[in-house]
């Protein structure tokens, strides 16, 4: 499969649903699969924000506020490319997102997903300009792929619901919450939530069935929002493929956490 991806294609989770497609095929367990399609939304929104320009095409060329897309699956093995036409970095220099002092930042997290996450992640510098990453992922008929509906076939990209229990106010979230398709409603809940007076929140996310570090990072954004708001905000109905996020980032030392809403509630 190959994509040509601008920076509205990510906006509108058109990248998520044409890889997801593809990812939910693989005869992977369903915590895998997720893990790999997060590396790949991750390399391609650090292309499109580092690799390209809001207004772009630029000098760069004309496919300078272009990303592209290469996916190649083969009986052993899942291959994603990633280029982009920008100046480049060093991943090695990026800092580690799980320093004390940058845990409650809301970005930096892409680079530790993709490298949890994937078998290999290595970055080539061509040498008129650009940068290429390459995920790579070993599958095995072993596993059954006990596939999920890909996101394109009617699932809503995010939903977000308040109501009240017992005094506090409880989110109920759905969906995916990735770049473009839920980081922001749910920042708009929350805000929402705190301008109407809550001073207790629970976010369920019982219903979430996609996270990247976009999400992650709203995630974060909450927490201080409500904290500097002298708010309380826990989680609760948190599913394995988002509590397995929170132990990589190690934010699980910031949120309380909890099993069922009702435990949440009666905590806070």
């Amino acid at each position: 499969m190959r994509l040509t991806v601008t920076r509205d294609d990510l906006a509108r989770g058109l990248v998520e649903e044409r890889v997801g497609g593809v990812v939910d095929a693989l005869p992977l367990p369903p915590g895998t699969r997720h893990g790999v399609l997060v590396s790949v939304l991750e390399a391609v929104a650090n292309a499109i924000e580092h690799g390209t320009t809001p207004d772009a095409p630029t000098a760069g060329g004309p496919d300078s506020g272009t990303a592209r897309v290469e996916i190649e699956v083969t009986a052993d093995r899942f291959v994603a490319t990633v280029t982009d036409r920008g100046p480049g970095f060093d991943p090695a220099g990026c800092p580690d997102p799980r320093d004390p002092g940058r845990l409650l930042l809301s970005s930096g997290r892409g680079l530790l997903l993709m490298r949890h996450f994937m078998d290999s992640v290595d970055y080539a510098f061509p040498p008129d300009g650009g940068t290429t990453v390459t995920l790579r992922k070993a599958i095995s008929t072993a596993h059954s792929s006990g596939a999920n509906p890909s996101p394109a076939e009617g699932e809503p990209p995010m939903a977000v619901t308040q109501r009240v229990s017992g005094g506090v106010t409880v989110l109920d979230v759905g969906g995916r919450i990735t770049i473009g398709t839920g980081d922001v409603e749910l920042r708009e809940a929350v805000a929402r939530a705190l301008d109407e007076g809550a001073t207790k929140i629970v976010l369920n996310l019982e219903k979430v069935t996609t996270i990247d570090s976009s999400g992650i990072g709203e995630l974060v954004s909450a927490y201080t929002r409500a904290t500097n708001r002298g708010a309380q905000l826990a989680l609760s109905n948190v599913p394995p493929k988002v509590l397995d996020v929170l132990h990589i980032t190690q934010l699980i030392t910031v949120f309380e956490v909890y099993d069922k809403e009702s435990e949440a509630v009666a905590a806070l």
